[in-house]
């Protein structure tokens, strides 16, 4: 809106505005769509912290209903993990299906306070049969979710160190092996 709105004080008309925002595909790593392979559509996102992981499923729901939503994260360092880990399994258990990367050390010197099957054991125990996994790094965690997921699924991979390399590797592997 505000930029509808500082068009129009530059002399835009309102249907130039129009036009132009329908052609606006976003930015990078923001439910960004990277692809679609098996009928599976994959969108990565930078979140990596509970409120924007809550906003960007939310979002992703709104715009994909109906399907079953995989919410992928990579935490970002153990510090923040440990500090926040029952946010993050709060938000995580309010998806279909969950697959949780290794932690991202970033420059965290602390590799043991926190882990990735921890956060995986709390989103099972705050929503019990819920399909959560913590398969390894993000290559074993791609590798994962390839034979997990099935056509009409939604995969929401989510992080702020090397998750952008699931989706990808994800539809390389789907686009593969169909």
């Amino acid at each position: 809106l505000a930029v509808a709105g500082a068009a129009a004080t530059l002399g835009i008309s309102p249907t130039g505005i129009g036009g132009h925002l329908a052609t606006f595909e976003g930015i990078g790593r923001r439910l960004e769509r990277k692809g679609e392979a098996a009928g599976v559509v994959v969108y990565d996102d930078y979140g990596h912290h509970p409120t924007a992981i809550r906003e960007t499923l939310a979002a992703t729901r709104q715009r994909e209903p109906g399907r079953r939503v995989w919410a992928v994260y990579e935490p970002l360092t153990f510090h923040r993990t440990a500090a926040m880990l029952g946010a993050f399994a709060d938000v995580l258990a309010e998806a279909d299906a969950v697959a949780i990367a290794d932690v991202w050390a970033g420059r965290d010197p602390d590799t043991t306070i926190a882990s990735a099957g921890q956060l995986a054991a709390a989103v099972a125990a705050r929503r019990p049969g819920i399909p959560v996994m913590a398969p390894g790094a993000v290559e074993a965690t791609a590798e994962r979710l390839a034979a997990e997921v099935r056509a009409g699924d939604v995969v929401l991979v989510m992080g702020g160190g090397q998750s952008y390399r699931i989706g990808e590797r994800l539809l390389e592997r789907l686009e593969r092996d169909g």
